[in-house]
């Protein structure tokens, strides 16, 4: 596949504070990358619940997989048939009905939009493997991600998704970006999830990243927290964001691997440098952030024996994390924060 020049581009990470879906997109048209909105005021757009609407045996009102009613095999069988003739037979035409129209208010408005307009990347998203696995819970309260079974069709189900958003964003833009978010990861390790090895989050993200990639398409992971980040180096990804602004010191212990990740060309850092807590974004000044972001960008250059043009050449920008939280208000100024920071450096 052909590679795009990212250096420096601007995009969010997903949620925005909006409900009404014209204002969410006049504002995520203002990036360079424009990402489809979630909204995350309207309960079925949180994070957890959006993309899970058609999970086997899913029930919203219980928040819970059963997995013991035959809506729950029979939902299994079809995502198991509806694999492989994706994957396996490339009969991709079957990916225009595996997202339901209701997933999103403003994916298929988005799509419409960017088609009138000039945008050569557009920016999809969806919660990582990691993070629903953690977090959707069978009728007897166990985790799906204990359960290999579940494990693995947790991941079929999260490749044809994700599949599903690009074969339908490809129809408004040449490159589309997939971005996991998984904020989940910030656990990692922990006592909770001791009996999850590297190797299992690895295999899980590192499945689904490939098959992307053999699509075409180019992907990214979002962590707005600290983690194990050598597991994102790792995984295959090709863009690694994560919040610059409070975690810039956690990041850059893991230095040996982010030159081997560098040096295989086509890879990015896309730095959250504008915080999105409240109180933070409420007391911080561009000139506080620009003279951050050029002094980490200084220090991760030095610590690196790299030159900082070569680092800017392979940085993108973004939020620390997503909007969904914050007022509109709050959010235009994030907006322009980033706008501002690139200008100055450019």
């Amino acid at each position: 596949m052909s590679y795009p020049d990212l250096s420096l581009a601007t995009t969010h990470i997903g949620s925005l504070p909006f409900t009404e879906v014209e204002e969410a997109l006049a504002f995520s048209f203002n990036f360079d990358i424009p990402a489809w909105p979630q909204l995350p005021k309207y309960k079925e757009e949180g994070m957890l619940w959006q993309f899970v609407r058609t999970f086997p045996g899913f029930d919203l009102q219980k928040e819970r997989i059963l997995t013991d009613t035959s809506k729950f095999e029979e939902g299994m069988l079809k995502l198991y048939e509806d694999y492989v003739a994706i994957i396996e037979e490339g009969k991709l035409e079957i990916l225009e009905t595996q997202l339901d129209r209701g997933f999103s208010k403003s994916f298929f408005v988005f799509i419409d939009r960017a088609k009138q307009s000039n945008y050569s990347i557009l920016k999809g998203q969806i919660t990582g493997p990691f993070t629903l696995g953690i977090s959707l819970k069978i009728e007897t309260e166990e985790a799906l991600i204990f359960r290999e079974d579940l494990r693995d069709l947790l991941v079929k189900y999260l490749t044809i998704q994700a599949l599903a958003q690009v074969y339908n964003l490809k129809k408004a833009a040449q490159t589309v970006i997939l971005f996991f978010d998984e904020p989940g990861l910030s656990g990692f390790g922990s006592s909770a999830y001791i009996t999850l090895s590297k190797e299992i989050v690895l295999g899980m993200l590192g499945e689904i990243i490939s098959i992307l990639k053999s699509h075409g398409c180019l992907t990214g992971i979002h962590v707005c927290a600290n983690t194990s980040w050598d597991i994102l180096f790792d995984c295959g990804v090709d863009i690694i964001n994560f919040d610059s602004y409070a975690f810039f010191d956690k990041f850059v212990i893991y230095a040996d691997k982010l030159i081997p990740f560098l040096a295989q060309g086509n890879k990015y850092i896309a730095w959250g440098a504008v915080p999105t807590e409240k109180e933070t974004l409420s007391k911080v000044t561009i000139e506080e952030l620009l003279s951050g972001f050029l002094r980490q960008l200084k220090s991760l250059a030095q610590l690196l024996s790299l030159d900082e043009e070569f680092l800017i050449k392979h940085s993108m920008l973004t939020p620390a994390c997503g909007m969904g939280s914050l007022t509109e208000e709050m959010a235009y100024k994030v907006l322009k924060f980033i706008k501002d920071i690139k200008g100055k450096i450019l």
